[in-house]
């Protein structure tokens, strides 16, 4: 799914570079983020007779090896697994996060009951790979490799919406050691979504292209992000 994010060209250039494997590259394009899963999973629904697996690769994720996806086409030989969960390397934390996922098609998807949580939607597995099981495979590739301010400060507001606070802090750990321009608009978006008034967020609202301007010209932006860093730094 795509939403202007930076990665997008070297993303889908990473899927082409793919061997050992046939692919079909789905794209959904400039979709709020809920509609957007929801009709990933339509098209998915339509072709999965045909297809062995599944992997979902955000648009601003790029597979960083060519046999990535065989690599994980291998993992649903074994007997009775029909998920997985790989992990990436995530530029704003510096760190291994959970990012691709797999699936067999046996694997049925219906809209999620929150939109803030518009990806937890699979039912029917029967073994789901994760951690140890799938760590010789990690990272499979990069999560956000140079993603831009508008990108970065949705990261950083949509991980305060989730109450992922120790993905804040590793953010805030890394910016307050490279001060750099990315990982200050994550932090200035996660400093926001303590104060968001609403139980989910996306790209194509208005709001939040409102608040992402205004935040844009805003004099003391880096003396708060500063601030904010160092307390959750503690």
């Amino acid at each position: 799914m795509s939403y202007g994010e930076a990665e997008l060209a070297d993303c889908i250039q990473a899927v082409r570079d793919q061997k050992g494997v046939e692919v079909t590259h789905q794209i959904i394009s400039d979709m709020p983020e809920y509609q957007a899963h929801n009709k990933l999973w339509e098209e998915w629904g339509k072709q999965r007779s045909q297809h062995d697996v599944f992997v979902k690769i955000d648009a601003d994720t790029i597979l960083n090896r060519p046999s990535a996806l065989r690599e994980v086409s291998e993992l649903f030989k074994k007997r009775g697994v029909t998920g997985a969960q790989i992990m990436l390397h995530d530029y704003y934390t510096n760190d291994l996060i959970s990012g691709l996922n797999a699936f067999s098609p046996q694997v049925e998807f219906k809209p999620a009951k929150h939109r803030l949580f518009a990806d937890h939607a699979d039912v029917n597995h029967t073994v789901v790979l994760r951690g140890e099981s799938v760590g010789h495979l990690a990272p499979i590739g990069w999560h956000c490799k140079n993603p831009h301010p508008r990108q970065a400060f949705f990261f950083g507001l949509h991980r305060a919406l989730k109450k992922q606070s120790e993905v804040i802090r590793k953010c805030a750990t890394m910016w307050l050691a490279k001060r750099d321009v990315a990982r200050s608009w994550a932090l200035t978006g996660a400093r926001y979504g303590g104060l968001w008034h609403a139980t989910h967020i996306d790209y194509s609202e208005q709001k939040f292209e409102k608040v992402f301007v205004k935040h844009k010209t805003h004099p003391n932006r880096i003396a708060q992000v500063e601030k904010f860093a160092n307390e959750f730094n503690r």
